[in-house]
């Protein structure tokens, strides 16, 4: 049973901005940090926090997606990590926090139970490696355990639980709930220390030995969030390249960019200048032998980069292989050069649609290869209805996440169609009207035919008919010899009723003229 513990003086102490020491926390003065620590696999590969504070200002989540082959299938994995607007997007301070939880973890024994026991703010500032702190450290180490309850994880086929063997479509929290000193517990009693519940996946991860020892010394020793995000990255991705015979991992750059996370740069020489100081950083403290940029066929804004293990990370994998069961190599994104089929002449006039639009080459092609085409067409036209600022982010998040149409654009479709129905109407009665002109042009020429083949005695007849026909004024004026283009289309007219009648009539055998 937890020991009861009066709410009172841990009032008193928030109210003051600061935590005080039991006599069982003094202790913690004394604390030596751990040489290693266990880290989740999935938390290391895939991203979760910010790597810098400016980052955390403006970000609202971290996005990463993938079309991968599995045997005989083509498959979309998916991760999402969101922010609570309250709270704000996890970022390096909360990290830190991550990182001391990760070292209570740690010196926990197997199997570990919700809630866990953090001991005091003052003990989680010292394993962050603040020595002196106080209640601003306090409310900043409160604020990012509650930050990282309040962000929301989803995922689709991409973390990997190792107690059930499966890739996880769901969403969750990595922490489930934190119980401040002096809260009450789920059972009734009074918190007489700070608890964490961890989210059940993360949970049976950790009991089921799914973690990588990450050297902790080392770790801080790197100094920059790049250099220890790449360390973090690599280490679990050259385990998996050794124990293949493999001599070195090839990433894509937007790849590597999604997973640090890290803005794309355009252009190689930004995107060097971005990556290769913490490169630089690994190569002189022998966790990398080496690196390379090469470019991408066809691609004018991606590149391969290729990492080659160093001595600092082969003996790692060989002395923490002593201590630890290997992790489960975390899923595999498609090698670029056996990555996708090339794209249909239709998909790439969509990608170059989408590209005249700003969004880049790659997202392009990445909508195009697993969005509906229709969908991708109708938001090519639609983005010119919507007052979006950043048109190309609105217009592949609108793709991506199915939105409905501005009814701004379904108006102009519907009068679009409007127009083109009225112009297949009067495009059909002029087709009609020349039909039937063309029909009465063919049959004046058939019956003209018709009566300049007829004997003379036979043409007399119809003469003499087509005659009786006319108007009286018009009998008379031809019979007194008068010619006129009136007269002689009114005539020929009266010929052809006559022609035509006795063909009907069995009177003139068209077959026999």
């Amino acid at each position: 049973m937890l020991p009861r513990a009066s709410g009172e003086n841990q009032d008193r102490d928030e109210r003051e901005g600061k935590e005080a020491l039991e006599p069982a926390e003094v202790e913690e003065r004394e604390l030596s940090l751990p040489d290693v620590i266990r880290s989740e696999v999935n938390l290391l590969v895939l991203p979760f926090f910010a790597l810098w504070d400016k980052d955390v200002r403006r970000k609202t989540e971290t996005e990463y997606r993938a079309v991968i082959t599995k045997g005989a299938r083509r498959l979309e994995i998916y991760w999402n990590v969101s922010a609570n607007p309250k709270y704000g997007y996890p970022g390096p301070f909360d990290k830190k926090v991550h990182r001391a939880i990760e070292q209570i973890i740690s010196e926990l024994p197997l199997p570990i139970r919700n809630p866990i026991p953090l001991g005091s703010l003052n003990n989680l500032a010292k394993r962050m490696g603040i020595p002196k702190a106080g209640g601003r450290e306090y409310r900043k180490i409160k604020e990012a355990l509650r930050r990282i309850v309040a962000t929301t994880v989803v995922s689709k086929g991409i973390f990997y639980c190792k107690g059930t063997k499966e890739w996880v479509e769901d969403e969750f929290h990595l922490y489930e709930r934190v119980i401040f000193k002096g809260m009450r517990l789920p059972n009734g009693e009074i918190a007489d220390t700070n608890y964490l519940y961890l989210n059940s996946w993360y949970l049976e991860n950790i009991n089921a030995r799914y973690v990588k020892p990450i050297d902790w010394r080392y770790y801080n020793s790197l100094g920059t969030p790049i250099a220890q995000r790449l360390y973090e990255l690599l280490s679990i991705k050259f385990y998996g390249m050794m124990a293949q015979g493999g001599s070195c991992i090839s990433y894509r750059y937007s790849t590597l960019c999604d997973l640090l996370p890290v803005a794309r740069q355009k252009y190689l020489s930004f995107a060097r200048k971005s990556l290769d100081p913490a490169h630089r950083k690994l190569k002189e403290t022998g966790f990398l032998e080496s690196w390379s940029w090469e470019r991408i066929p066809g691609e004018r804004r991606d590149w391969i980069i290729r990492y080659y293990p160093g001595e600092k990370a082969k003996e790692e994998i060989r002395r923490f292989q002593e201590y630890y069961e290997p992790p489960r190599p975390v899923l595999e994104l498609p090698k670029p050069e056996e990555e996708k089929e090339p794209l249909a002449e239709d998909q790439a006039e969509l990608v170059e649609k989408l590209v005249k639009l700003n969004v880049s080459e790659k997202v392009a092609k990445e909508l195009v290869r697993t969005c509906d085409r229709e969908l991708i067409e109708r938001w090519t036209e639609a983005i010119h209805y919507t007052n979006a600022k950043d048109k190309a982010a609105y217009l592949v998040k609108a793709i991506k996440e199915n939105w409905a149409l501005p009814e701004e654009y379904l108006k102009a479709l519907e009068e679009k169609k409007r127009e083109e129905e009225l112009k297949r109407l009067r495009l059909e009665e002029e087709r009609k009207r020349k039909e039937a002109a063309e029909r009465r042009r063919r049959e004046a020429e058939e019956l003209r035919r018709i009566y300049e083949s007829l004997p003379a005695k036979m043409r007399r007849k119809v003469d003499e008919e087509a005659m009786k026909r006319l108007p009286s004024f018009m009998r008379d004026r031809i019979r007194r010899g008068e010619s006129s283009p009136v007269l002689e289309v009114s005539l020929e007219g009266a010929r052809k009723e006559v022609i035509r009648e006795w063909i009907e009539s069995g009177k003139l055998d068209r077959n026999v003229v």
